[in-house]
């Protein structure tokens, strides 16, 4: 198999020595080119061996065959296990007690001490400096622990998917997998890197609380109890986040799902006038998604605000439990004692609680994904023989591939397999009688079952089964039917001639139904019938477009946009000086020791804001998408835009609010404690300038590099949701071809090349974090070793309070500007879904001038010199097509491939916007809004589209319609009955685009929504391809007793489901060729319609020309009348005259 992606660069990780793994020095040559240009795919370097997909996914799903009873949690705690035990040798290093006491008995005589103090100084810049490196090597190590987690659990949910049965496909949804894949596995790279805090939180209490009881004695355990109240209440805090992120999963499914649907289904909702009601859904659902996300952000709010005011409270409690006790406090202790608790707060107020959170999150994910991993599978052929099973369609195409070119790229594959076992499952209704006489030349050795509608083909069988209700009502060989046949009384079956050769100097006509026409070419090799000369051009129009990836850093218009979306300015300032006046108040408490309060108000008010506008820009981006021309459709493929509802909104729901709140904590506590040391020690500034340059630089240099890669990730991402999509669209294609483990491999290919943007920026973000703590730990080290050297001119409560304030700068300003870079670099998210804000839109569904309420109330169509083509550089598909159609008319349009019927239909509805005019009832289509003209015209589509959810709501999405309108539309239909014999009849629940009902029993549920509809305009695209003979006779009379008084234009391949239209309209090249009755034109030996009807065989032939005799005997006489300036058509059925209105020239 060709590789997917060209070959990616080597990886210098796996060459690097021990220092530069240490240091990350091996990304040094990346971040230089990062610097210098935007990074490309090929700049990223390749995922390690025991990185890829297919290695751990194997690992992980053999932990799991391995165990006695299978369990994802088992397998994964047995594959992952062993990097947490490495983790739990780090000891964080508790020196700065014992400084701040010696420098309480300075005495500047005493050598000794000095050389101790000294001694300190060391011990603590020995403990900083190996805590920065070694702290990011750890947690380097767990992030990459969650990276091959996740892509182990990616690599099992999609090689489930492959399996999943029939049975078990209706009870799931693409959406679901999408979110499984994006969200919930998002939650094993959060979850590794706070897991080890549920037992190095505890166990540092324990170590707090022993040094606590040596320098305060009992009262220590007053302030210690808060901190056990505050555990206790994580323990709780943690069933309530588990609760809210199921509830938050399930309505995230639903989201994706119906936005997997609408995306699929695109033409369809718009020639329907759905969008706005599709918005009002979609907008709810996200609505109650949204509801329960708030409450997990409060929740985290709450957990973040007890972050920077918990150490507070803690040391507030123990002086006053230690007063009432009549202990004395002295500078010293107090110093020890604020130092020990602001130790304790990092681990003990933050990732404790985000631990908690984060563990219980990832415990309702592993159950999500072990619930559908446990749905049934497909049970493999254990056939001896190789048996390929053959139907219309596969998903690969896109949205852009016909019906047709779907079949011959499934016929083309299916004559390469060489099986000997051949399963066709009606194939050959899209093809024309080229390519179906190279299919049966080519299978005419092997054993071939061929289930189809198409008559023509039964001669040709060795035997066949008349299958009624699921059982056979008759069996035999062609020749021993009688002729009215079993459920065929309409079909001539005991026609025995042999299929004539072509008519000389004519074209072959298409035999992709017992009376069709597709392509008029004469025959070929298979291949060669699929030249470029016979493609469908109103189908192959357009090419996938490459996801498009913006440059630089993030404008500040994105951020303005990010934070007003959510409130409005004044809020979003009152935020600001709440924030400034609460640090302002901790700093002048932290220089007197005072009591301080905080409130954590304003971490819920930015939690409410950031949520709120996740919100608004999902809903901008739904509407800027059902604003969106079918063409933005065609050209990017479901998964990328899926891509941008669940992956990157879960970003601004989850990750980015809690990212901005922390670093606006966190600039504001810096910015609190910088002024504090240069107050209190002036010369503390001197080191702070160029420490504040050196972090400005650094920041830069990384962000440049930081930025590329997380873009590179996000759209790396998306062929991995595009290649899931398609998969289980394409699912029993890809079973009939033995093709799992191709696809398999397809799909780690992609998984591995989002790895690599993944792992750099993980490592990336490792290497600026440890540059970040190596600089400050200097600093540190300046400070403690300056405060020793100055101690005679500083009394011992300034020394205390700087070094103290010192430890404290080492974690809150590196993680100050990280966070900040963070943060820009999660911006990109936001900015991806601003660009689908902002899309380019199709006309305005209405303007203020609207058609009266009773327009079209004729059914009079004008086409003037109309000039279509798909795109603005795409080829004309119609070409000054030119055609009037009377009121009530009922008007069969017949072509061959790429003749441009299709494209009429897209014309008339401005699915695309056409040149020239177009009439309808006085009115030109241009001059009305898309809603007012499309939902007066009623559409039966070629490919049916169907909604999860009841047959009520798939009928009746909108509730406008009572039961019983329902139930006779049903009927006329022939729907009723099967209907009634569902378990909850109208309210049965259908599966994903309502794959439990039969092609032909969802062609015909659009039927019923036409009929619905109640419009004087109804178009007919080929929508009795999927049906049997005897219900296409049945829609036919249906649509002529309902449709009497109505214009029906019918686009089939079928010529006798047009034989009885007034008019037949041949369309060639974009062009009309031909255009009258059909009587008419089989009297014309020349005609185009004439040789198609010839072409199907002689006793074909003759019942269609007789139906055609007999229809115009009944049919009112055309009298076609021409002047300047206008076209007329003047229709009589005895004394009642109509004229069409003019087209202005």
């Amino acid at each position: 198999m060709l590789p997917v992606y060209p070959e990616a660069k080597h990886n210098p990780l796996g060459d690097a020595n021990i220092c530069s793994r240490l240091l990350f020095c091996w990304l040094t040559p990346l971040l230089r080119v990062g610097y210098k240009r935007r990074l490309e795919e090929d700049d990223m370097y390749s995922v390690l061996p025991e990185d890829r997909s297919a290695h751990l996914g194997e690992e992980l799903q053999g932990a799991e065959k391995d165990a006695r009873e299978p369990s994802l949690t088992k397998a994964i705690i047995k594959c992952y296990w062993k990097p947490y035990l490495e983790g739990t040798r780090i000891v964080h290093p508790v020196l700065l007690g014992k400084i701040i006491s010696y420098l309480e008995y300075y005495d500047p005589s005493d050598s000794a001490a000095f050389r101790e103090a000294l001694a300190y100084a060391a011990g603590l810049s020995v403990c900083v400096l190996t805590w920065a490196f070694l702290h990011h090597l750890y947690f380097y190590h767990i992030q990459r622990v969650g990276m091959r987690l996740r892509v182990a659990v990616c690599h099992m949910i999609y090689r489930k998917a492959l399996r999943l049965s029939n049975s078990a496909t209706r009870e799931t949804s693409t959406g679901q997998i999408v979110n499984l894949l994006s969200n919930d596995v998002n939650r094993f790279d959060q979850v590794t890197m706070f897991l080890h805090f549920l037992w190095v939180g505890p166990l540092q209490a324990v170590v707090v609380t022993a040094l606590l009881w040596m320098e305060v004695g009992i009262s220590c355990l007053a302030g210690m109890a808060v901190l056990i109240l505050l555990l206790l209440l994580q323990s709780c805090i943690g069933k309530l986040f588990s609760l809210l992120w199921s509830k938050t999963a399930a309505y995230t499914d639903v989201r994706i799902r119906t936005m997997s649907e609408v995306i699929t289904g695109i033409r369809t909702v718009k020639m329907y006038t759905w969008e706005k009601s599709i918005m009002d859904l979609i907008a709810r659902l996200r609505r109650k998604e949204v509801s329960k996300i708030l409450r997990s952000s409060y929740l985290r709010g709450l957990n973040l605000a007890s972050f920077f005011a918990l150490s507070k409270i803690m040391v507030f409690v123990t002086f006053i439990t230690s007063e009432v006790l009549g202990n004395v406090i002295t500078a010293s202790q107090v110093f020890v004692v604020v130092t020990l608790f602001e130790a304790l707060r990092l681990t003990g107020t933050l990732h404790f609680p985000m631990a908690v959170e984060k563990v219980s999150e990832a415990v309702v994910s592993i159950q999500r994904v072990k619930v559908w991993m446990t749905e049934g599978e497909h049970i493999s052929n254990l056939s001896p023989f190789p048996i390929f099973y053959l139907c219309v369609g596969f998903a690969a195409f896109g949205g852009w591939g016909s019906n047709w070119q779907k079949a011959r790229i499934s016929l083309a594959r299916a004559l390469y397999q060489d099986a000997d076992i051949y399963l066709l499952d009606d194939p050959l209704s899209a093809v024309d009688a080229g390519v179906s006489r190279c299919i049966r030349q080519a299978l005419r050795e092997k054993i071939t079952i061929l289930v189809t509608h198409q008559l023509q083909y039964l001669k040709d069988a060795s035997q066949i089964l008349i299958l009624k209700d699921g059982k056979i009502m008759k069996k035999g060989t062609f020749a021993e039917f009688p002729k009215p046949g079993v459920d065929f009384e309409d079909i001539p079956l005991k026609e025995k001639e042999a299929e004539p050769p072509p008519v000389p100097d004519s074209p072959t006509p298409s035999q992709a139904s017992e009376s069709s026409v597709e392509s008029q070419e004469n025959p070929r090799p298979l291949l060669e019938d699929a030249a470029p000369q016979d493609q469908d051009a109103e189908n192959i129009r357009v090419t996938l477009s490459l996801e498009s990836r913006s440059e630089g850093k993030v404008g500040f218009k994105t951020y303005k946009n990010y934070f007003i979306s959510g409130d409005n300015w004044f809020i979003i300032i009152f935020l600001i000086l709440v924030n400034i006046a609460a640090q302002v108040n901790k700093d002048i408490y932290f220089a007197s020791l005072t009591k301080r309060q905080r409130s954590c108000a304003e971490s819920l008010l930015m939690f409410y804001i950031l949520v709120n506008s996740s919100q608004t820009f999902h809903n901008k981006m739904l509407e800027s998408i059902l604003r969106a021309p079918v063409l933005f459709f065609n050209r990017n493929p479901a998964g990328r835009i899926l891509n941008r509802f669940s992956k990157d909104t879960g970003h601004m729901d989850d990750l980015l609010p809690q990212i901005i709140q922390d670093f606006m904590q966190t600039f504001l506590l810096v910015m609190g404690v910088v002024g504090v040391m240069v107050v209190v020690i002036p010369w503390t500034v001197i080191p702070l300038i160029p420490l504040g340059i050196i972090f400005f630089v650094l920041r830069r240099y990384f962000l440049e590099t930081s930025r590329d890669v997380k873009r590179l990730e996000c759209t790396t991402r998306s062929p991995v949701f595009s290649h899931l999509a398609s998969s289980l669209q394409g699912r029993w294609t890809i079973r009939a071809f033995k093709a799992q483990q191709r696809f398999q491999e397809l799909f780690d290919a992609h998984q591995d090349l989002h790895s690599e943007a993944w792992f750099l920026s993980l490592t990336t973000s490792r290497w600026f974090a440890l540059c970040l703590d190596a600089i400050c730990a200097v600093f540190v080290i300046g400070v403690a070793f300056g405060s020793l050297f100055l101690a005679e001119t500083l009394n011992v409560g300034q020394v205390g309070l700087v070094l103290s304030l010192a430890l404290t700068f080492t974690v809150m300003v590196p993680r100050c500007i990280r966070q900040s870079a963070e943060a820009e670099t999660m911006m990109i998210s936001v900015e991806r879904v601003i660009e689908y804000t902002d899309l380019e839109k199709e006309a305005p569904w209405e303007y203020k001038y609207h058609p009266p309420p009773s327009w079209p109330h004729e059914g009079l169509i004008g086409f003037y010199n109309v000039r279509f083509r798909y795109s603005s550089d795409g080829p004309l598909v119609l070409k000054n097509f030119t055609a009037p159609i009377s009121p009530n008319e009922k008007v069969g349009i017949v072509g061959r491939t790429g003749a441009g019927k299709s494209s009429l239909v897209s014309a008339l509805f401005r699915l695309s916007e056409p040149e020239g005019r177009i009439w309808i009832d006085g009115i030109w289509t241009t001059t009305i809004g898309l809603h007012d003209l499309r939902k007066k015209m009623s559409v039966v589509p070629q490919e049916p589209v169907l909604f999860t959810g009841t047959m009520r709501k798939n009928l009746d999405p909108f509730h406008e319609h009572t039961d019983e309108e329902l139930w006779n539309a049903l009927e006329e239909v022939q729907l009723k009955e099967a209907v009634e014999g569902l378990p909850g009849k109208l309210n049965t629940e259908l599966a994903e685009s309502g794959s439990n009902l039969s092609a032909g029993q969802r062609q015909l549920v659009s039927f019923a929504r036409a009929i619905l509809r109640k419009n004087q305009i109804l178009i007919i695209d080929k929508a009795t391809s999927n049906v049997d003979p005897r219900t296409d006779e049945v829609i036919k009379k249906k649509v002529r007793e309902k449709f009497a008084q109505c214009t029906v234009l019918t686009i089939t391949n079928r010529l006798s489901t047009v034989i009885d239209s007034e008019f037949v309209m041949v369309l060639d090249s974009g062009r009309q060729r031909e255009y009258s009755s059909p009587y008419k034109l089989l009297q014309n030996k020349n005609s185009l319609f004439y040789k198609m009807v010839q072409h199907l065989g002689e006793a074909e032939a003759t019942a269609l020309t007789e139906t055609a005799t007999q229809v115009s005997s009944k049919q009112r006489i055309v009298i076609k009348v021409h002047f300047p300036g206008s076209l007329f058509r003047i229709s009589m059925r005895g004394l009642v005259t109509s004229a069409l209105c003019p087209l202005q020239l």
